[in-house]
């Protein structure tokens, strides 16, 4: 490449100006003012108009002829393509340093430095392009990190609310794993009464088959068709009364083991042959057939006081599943009252006003029955109206608030090192009343 192409580069790229160029060898170049102008108006032109030249049809005259006179003079080179026009001022610059004393020492050297410039451009040139390419490796790297932090942060959260999930997942197992336990519990206790009932039964059979041998002994050697006969010769009067009764009711011979329960029920309670028969009579029209049904019949019958045959029928006539659960209720406290219309009031309350469950009633009744010396239906209501006051609605809820009451109480004593008085709650007593109407309200369960 020679000077004068490499001026022209240089012009190209902005560093050459050709108006300083011009006024600092206006006298070497020879050239006159009119043609000085006519290239400053060129120059301004081709820096308009970039690499995509000059347009052709735009130009007036005056620079059109400019233009033709400049290339017939070689002072430009002129390529016309597609309508535009594209001037180089090669010539120009060889002119200039031709004027200038030769070119052949200098423009080794500039051709030199030239080359050392453009090598160095080069090298500049691949080392931003390197740079540029470290950069958008660098964004790159960034962004994926970003990426994969966020992804990160996502899976986080996710094993965050699978882990809650989990833990909900156990604690319903446990839930369940306890459910089953007493599920099996309640099972192995209802084999129990299959296997002696099973045993009953058989031993039944047995009486039957018995029974109906000595049965088709008698009518072969007396012409009767049907003789009632009693089951138990030997037995007392009552006895006999009672196996007969049962025989007549449930169409079937009641074996040995089931009058001596019944016995033991009449004596237990203390009940007439007459009160005893129409107890099994009442008993056996709402579906009770076996022993054990009669005997928690029995207990509910004297949880309640009735001694008269008419108290017997008004019961049974009005009894419902809510008998059932107050007599649950009696049998968790044990204890030794009657219930009247203030126990069943004040279940009422329990279970209707204030809304808890059965299940929640039983176990303020355990509580009662293990922390008082004396089961009452005070302690009950006390244990229920903290609890009501707490917001407690099942059977977990109630055992944190056992839990709480007793931390609580632990840390009073540790405190105060007080002793707890003989008639205090803890003690299992009744507290004195603090007013009147405390007064009252002891006062209304007092018989109880």
């Amino acid at each position: 490449m020679s000077l004068a192409h490499w001026l022209q580069r240089l012009w190209e790229k902005g560093v050459l100006h050709l108006h300083k160029l011009l006024y600092h060898s206006k006298e070497e170049l020879q050239l006159s003012n009119e043609t000085l102008q006519a290239l400053l108006v060129i120059e301004e032109k081709m820096a308009t108009a970039g690499d995509k030249g000059i347009p052709v049809v735009g130009l007036t005259r005056h620079i059109a002829d400019s233009i033709a006179h400049l290339k017939k003079s070689n002072i430009i080179e002129v390529e016309c393509e597609e309508g535009r026009a594209f001037i180089s001022f090669t010539p120009l610059f060889a002119r200039l340093l031709q004027s200038k004393g030769g070119h052949s020492e200098l423009g080794k050297q500039y051709l030199q430095m030239y080359e050392e410039i453009q090598e160095e451009m080069g090298r500049l040139e691949d080392v931003r392009n390197r740079q540029v390419f470290e950069r958008n490796q660098l964004h790159e790297e960034r962004k994926a990190m970003l990426e994969k932090e966020e992804r990160l942060h996502t899976w986080e959260k996710e094993l965050r609310k699978k882990e809650k999930e989990i833990q909900e997942e156990q604690k319903e197992l446990i839930q369940e794993e306890k459910k089953l336990q007493e599920k099996a519990l309640h099972l192995g206790e209802e084999k129990l009464l299959l296997e002696k009932e099973r045993n009953d039964l058989n031993n039944l059979r047995q009486e039957l088959k018995e029974v109906k041998a000595y049965l088709d002994q008698q009518s072969a050697t007396r012409n009767r068709s049907s003789v009632v006969i009693p089951l138990f010769e030997q037995e007392e009067s009552q006895l006999l009364q009672i196996a007969t009764f049962l025989q007549q009711q449930r169409g079937q011979a009641a074996n040995k083991e089931e009058i001596r329960e019944i016995e033991k029920l009449q004596q237990r309670y203390r009940w007439s042959l007459e009160f005893t028969l129409r107890f099994l009579n009442l008993a056996f029209k709402q579906g009770h057939r076996s022993v054990i049904e009669y005997r928690r019949q029995a207990e509910m019958v004297y949880q309640r006081g009735i001694e008269t045959i008419e108290k017997l029928e008004e019961y049974f006539n009005k009894k419902s599943f809510f008998d059932e659960k107050i007599s649950e209720v009696w049998v968790t406290l044990g204890s030794s009252i009657r219930i009247n219309d203030i126990f069943i009031d004040m279940y009422k309350k329990w279970s209707q006003t204030w809304g808890f469950s059965h299940e929640v009633i039983l176990r303020a009744c355990q509580e009662t029955y293990k922390g008082a010396q004396n089961p009452n239906l005070n302690y009950v209501d006390a244990i229920l109206t903290r609890w009501r006051q707490a917001g407690v609605r099942t059977v977990q809820e109630g055992e944190r608030e056992i839990e709480k009451f007793k931390q609580q109480r632990n840390r009073n004593y540790q405190r105060n090192k007080a002793t707890i008085a003989t008639s205090s709650p803890l003690s299992g007593e009744n507290v004195v009343p603090k007013n009147e109407e405390e007064a009252k309200a002891y006062e209304r369960f007092r018989h109880l």
